[in-house]
């Protein structure tokens, strides 16, 4: 096998147009993400909307690179795939509301509000981007000046490519995704960073970068031995869960404040810290992990898909089809085990967290004096 044959097969090639993705999407989201925290003023509430030009332009303008690309591919196969298209303009909409809507606003003053902000940019924006495979879409639609003066030089540098190729590996990109959200919880570093614009810019760069990571590698169609094998990316899906859900626990169960920065801008409506903290812990905790199983679900059923595609055209090519598709079975049985090994564990622990919320229910909800910071 020649050397370009094999980079096109599972290796450089696919490589190149993911880090065009990501060079795309750095280039249109980075300045919003960067403005999206600054100063508010006049009364906070649901009428409080955070309208820049830097993150709608970035937004519209990822917007319309998609659009170009699939204009260009009108008719072809890819094109037709209509809910991907829609799943990419939905991410684009989960970072507009992350930080242009009131939720960016209210979640300086709200810990709970704050849960939800991160899980639109961290987890369910990200999650429909990668969902739509867009590469080819945004390869595309890049103007070919961009292509040629910014995108190629980029791809050409071997030290990019090299620190792209360690940093999606599973393991790594695993670690990234759960120890970057865990870190910006530090109740010190998550104090500081509610306070300091230049801190907070940086807190949604490396949410936002690590669930585009991670969801690439989670989605990527490639199968080894240049992608991952299902069980690695269970094993990613299950990690992330369970980061969530062990802080969530946490946050949801225990009785004092730890996060003081809210206080010092004002927690609008009177919310008692506490009980603002609980609930930032079951929105992390409940709803968090309902987006990674949504996207567990939607890996497992891509998978399948893709298999019964790959041997109904096994089956084309030979003679014998009963013996082949007794073969692929046979195959195909111990990963199949595996599979609902996880799903398994997956069913029993939505289990635990419905009963541990159904204890929880009172202590979170039941009167609680409100102590003035």
């Amino acid at each position: 096998m020649t050397g370009a044959h094999a980079r096109r097969n599972g290796g450089f090639l696919p490589a190149r147009r993911t880090a065009r993705l990501v060079v795309a999407v750095f280039l249109a989201l980075l300045p919003g993400v960067a403005w999206a925290h600054g100063d508010h003023e006049g009364p906070v509430g649901w009428g409080s909307w955070n309208i820049s030009p830097e993150i709608t332009g970035g937004l519209l303008l990822m917007g319309l690179i998609y659009g170009a690309g699939l204009r260009k591919a009108r008719g072809s196969g890819e094109a037709r795939k209509v809910m991907l298209h829609v799943a990419f303009y939905g991410g684009l909409v989960a970072f507009f509301i992350a930080l242009q809507s009131p939720v960016e606003v209210l979640a300086d003053h709200i810990f709970f509000m704050h849960q939800i902000e991160h899980m639109l940019l961290r987890t369910i924006g990200p999650m429909l981007v990668m969902l739509a495979l867009p590469q080819a879409m945004l390869t595309r639609g890049l103007p070919r000046g961009i292509r040629r003066s910014v995108v190629s030089p980029v791809l050409d540098n071997g030290g990019v490519r090299g620190l792209f190729g360690f940093l999606t590996q599973p393991v790594v990109v695993t670690l990234l995704f759960v120890g970057v959200s865990l870190f910006w919880m530090i109740p010190s570093y998550h104090d500081r960073a509610i306070l300091n614009e230049p801190v907070h810019y940086t807190w949604h760069l490396t949410l936002m970068i690590t669930g585009l990571l991670f969801f690439w590698r989670l989605f990527d169609p490639r199968e080894q031995p240049a992608g991952a094998s299902l069980a690695t990316r269970l094993v990613m899906f299950w990690t992330a869960s369970m980061g969530n859900i062990l802080l969530g626990v946490y946050l949801s169960l225990k009785s004092t404040a730890i996060y003081h920065a809210y206080g010092i801008l004002g927690r609008p409506w009177a919310i008692d810290p506490v009980r603002d903290e609980r609930f930032g812990g079951l929105t992390m905790w409940i709803p968090g992990c309902m987006m990674f199983g949504a996207a567990a679900l939607l890996l497992v059923h891509r998978w399948q898909a893709r298999e019964e595609r790959n041997q109904t055209r096994r089956m084309r090519v030979g003679g014998d089809q009963p013996v082949m598709a007794r073969d692929f079975l046979a195959a195909r049985r111990p990963q199949n085990r595996m599979l609902a090994f996880w799903l398994g564990g997956f069913v029993l622990l939505v289990l635990i967290i419905a009963v541990s919320v159904a204890v929880l229910y009172d202590q979170t909800l039941a009167p609680h004096p409100y102590i003035p910071s």
